[in-house]
């Protein structure tokens, strides 16, 4: 069988696949964390899971994806694929506005920047980002070693909505999702 992703070429450096016109890991992962070496590597235990990553993607391949199998060795957490998804959307709504393709590198210092968005103060998208995101933690269960597994109950589209809401709106999400986590810390310790 052959693996798409795997052309070779300067540095033997994985590829997006051939059915994709873009590949937002070719400007997050380093040309180290995209050599083909990597997928000898075992999966770090702090990593972004397959779900994250297709939210990263969003081009819903169903064919093996090596870049993914990169991108899990080589992004961190859920959360950081999380983020990387929500500014995914973030680069589709700056290219409607702009009439032009926007991709990761031009739109990062855009959702990064701390700026007047409707509340009367200076915030950026990353810091909402990280609001909403610590707002859809839940503690699901204990493993076997007593050690608390964490899971995100919010998609990485949801959270965008919430993030680039307008403000009003965005306060009654914020108000929603705490009123909703506290809820569920109560139904936790029943």
């Amino acid at each position: 069988m052959k693996i798409k992703g795997l052309k070779g070429g300067p540095e033997d450096l994985i590829r997006r696949c051939d059915d994709c016109d873009y590949c937002i890991f070719e400007d997050i992962l380093t040309d180290e964390q995209r050599k083909i070496k990597v997928l000898d590597l075992e999966i770090p235990k702090n990593h972004a899971h397959r779900a994250s990553l297709e939210y990263v993607c969003g081009e819903n391949h169903d064919g093996v994806c090596v870049m993914k199998y990169a991108a899990m060795r080589g992004i961190a957490s859920d959360e950081v694929a999380c983020q990387l998804g929500s500014v995914k959307d973030f680069m589709w709504d700056l290219g409607k506005k702009y009439n032009r393709p926007v991709r990761y590198p031009e739109a990062i210092p855009e959702w990064t920047k701390s700026q007047e968005l409707g509340r009367d103060k200076l915030e950026s998208f990353a810091e909402r980002f990280r609001e909403v995101y610590n707002l859809g933690l839940r503690e699901i269960n204990k493993n076997g070693n007593g050690e608390v597994i964490i899971r995100q109950n919010l998609t990485s589209p949801g959270i965008y909505e919430v993030v680039i809401a307008s403000p009003w709106l965005y306060d009654s999400s914020i108000k929603d999702l705490t009123a909703l986590k506290k809820e569920s810390e109560e139904r936790a310790k029943l």
